[in-house]
């Protein structure tokens, strides 16, 4: 049995104003700031809830980057996404999907609901069964900390075996190596990466982490307008900084003792920074809008 197979989705979504499905690639490749965003547990798929938001989508809608699903039908409890949504009466609609996955990569070690794949540990709901050292797993969750809290483990196809991570980077480690939870990330240029940024990198296994081939920054290629997200608080860094790992946003406090990082948060933000969201963010009305569904709090 699977040993998250209780726990409900997690989905990094999107909420996109106005714009239609064809329009949003040719605007995101062309760049500027493409709407809001929504992180959080879904308790039902099909027609899906996160934070109380209610989102639909068509069953045969792709699902992009996936491993182990091929349409938005074929979601199951567990799985990590990233959506892109328009609003649609009192609900959203969904028509973007793209998997996202914190760590993708063989197994080093494994112990009761614990195991390590490319030097970070992943750990699970419940007993780990049916894996081995050396098989490759697709890791869904959140990170909490240096580890992730899985909500689904997936076998990794033989043809899709390329590592992968994707998470919140905070520093370098005393090899002066970048590092993803305790995942090393080899082979780029990362000079310019900036303590809060959430780095995706996909490649090769090397010791203790991947050698890239391919480096990005930034949960989607272009920001997004407003953020609300789910997940936990990094522990703040000497100059205050924190942020809620995964997500790309960033504060800043003088009490770091009053930074909590053992239980989820849900919180907003916009352009990078983790709070109220500022006036400048809410161009139009629809997006003033959206944000007070979403319960962002916002300051002229």
């Amino acid at each position: 049995m699977n040993p998250v197979a209780r726990i409900a989705v997690w989905l990094f979504i999107i909420a996109f104003g106005a714009l239609a499905a064809a329009a949003q690639e040719g605007e995101e490749r062309e760049g500027g700031i493409i709407g809001t965003g929504i992180v959080g547990t879904v308790t039902e798929i099909g027609s899906i809830y996160v934070n109380g938001q209610h989102i639909m989508f068509d069953p045969d809608l792709v699902v992009s980057d996936s491993l182990d699903v091929v349409t938005a039908g074929d979601l199951r409890p567990g799985h990590t996404v990233a959506v892109i949504a328009q609003p649609e009466g009192e609900i959203w609609r969904a028509t973007y999907i793209r998997q996202v996955l914190p760590l993708v990569g063989p197994v080093d070690e494994i112990d009761g609901q614990h195991m390590t794949i490319l030097g970070t540990e992943i750990r699970a709901a419940g007993r780990i069964e049916g894996v081995s050292v050396g098989d490759w797993i697709a890791v869904s969750g959140l990170w909490h900390d240096d580890d992730i809290r899985a909500t689904k483990l997936a076998a990794v196809p033989e043809d899709k075996r390329q590592a992968q991570i994707s998470g919140t980077f905070l520093g370098r480690d005393n090899q002066g190596r970048v590092v993803i939870g305790d995942t090393a990330v080899f082979g780029m240029d990362l000079l310019h990466l900036a303590p809060g940024d959430v780095v995706r990198a996909t490649g090769v296994v090397a010791p203790d982490g991947i050698q890239a081939l391919r480096f990005e920054t930034g949960l989607f290629t272009q920001p997004v307008r407003i953020m609300q997200v789910e997940g936990y608080l990094s522990v703040p860094q000497p100059d205050g900084l924190y942020t809620i790992l995964g997500s790309g946003l960033v504060a800043y406090t003088r009490r770091p003792e009053m930074i909590s990082t053992s239980q989820k948060v849900i919180q907003c933000g916009a352009g990078g920074a983790l709070g109220e969201v500022p006036g400048e963010a809410l161009q139009d009305s629809e997006t003033r809008q959206a944000a007070k569904k979403l319960n962002c709090g916002f300051r002229d």
